[in-house]
């Protein structure tokens, strides 16, 4: 026997370092340290005490993750506002810090971000009419995350005005992207996608209704749909009230819409 592990010693050492390496398991975690970002750490679960090795990401891992782990939120950003989406990525990269994109909510910093971007760099994006065959509960959806953005804006009222004005169904609307009737001296304003579209509705009530004090429907109603009383005073058309009125109901409660649940209501 002795002459036998003589002859094979060599042998039996390689096979035994084998069977040793056969007791590690390799773990790998990720995970976020307020002050460190992510780290990667490499740990061997041994019985005999092992060091564990660390090392703290790059700036540039620490955004290339972050961007990977939001694809679908900056995809749906660059295809409503209609920009090459490897570009906004860029873009992202060299901005990423002015905008503080690492520690804010994503939702609100990147639409922050994409409305001041075409407005400083039209050129980066596309006009082209893009016309689609959304669901009504795709619309309301987007009623809901754009109302959420701005914050001000009584989303049982914009979704029961979109409701009386196009029914959520009228080509004729639909095919401009506009579903609330908004117009201009050229008749019936064109958006470029039913995202921008609705988008551009709540901006609209954001801004030039709820954001002036005209919070009611008969508020809204006398610069939405005016007429005239018998005295000669303007107010709002009273059946446009009363049916918007009534629309509501059937808009009284929504949660909060996530991205995912859009993309999944957008692709059904």
């Amino acid at each position: 026997m002795k002459e036998y592990i003589k002859k094979n010693k060599k042998g039996l050492i390689l096979l035994s370092i084998g069977a040793i390496l056969l007791t590690f398991s390799l773990t790998m975690h990720h995970y976020i340290n307020k002050d460190e970002m992510i780290v990667h750490s490499i740990s061997y679960n041994v019985d005999a005490e092992v060091p564990e090795s660390t090392r703290i990401l790059s700036e540039e891992e620490i955004l290339n993750i972050f961007l990977t782990n939001n694809t679908n939120t900056i995809k749906f950003m660059s295809d409503m506002f209609q920009i090459d989406n490897e570009v906004l990525l860029n873009k992202l990269r060299e901005d990423y810090q002015s905008i503080n994109l690492l520690d804010n909510d994503l939702d609100k910093t990147l639409l922050d971000y994409m409305i001041a971007l075409e407005d400083s760099n039209p050129e980066l994006f596309s006009k082209k009419l893009n016309v689609s065959n959304p669901s009504k509960e795709y619309m309301i959806a987007l009623i809901k995350y754009f109302c959420d953005y701005y914050g001000n804006v009584d989303f049982s009222i914009a979704a029961a005005i979109a409701e009386i004005e196009s029914g959520y169904s009228a080509k004729s609307m639909l095919n401009k992207n506009n579903i609330f009737g908004g117009m201009s001296s050229g008749g019936l304003i064109k958006y470029k996608n039913i995202e921008y579209g609705i988008y551009s509705y709540i901006k609209l009530l954001s801004e030039g209704y709820f954001g002036k004090g005209l919070t009611t429907v008969e508020a809204i109603g006398r610069v939405y749909n005016p007429t005239y009383n018998e005295a000669g005073v303007k107010i709002a058309k009273p059946s446009w009230v009363a049916n918007v009125s009534n629309a509501m109901s059937d808009y009284s409660v929504m949660d909060t819409v996530e991205i995912e649940a859009l993309l999944s209501l957008k692709e059904a």
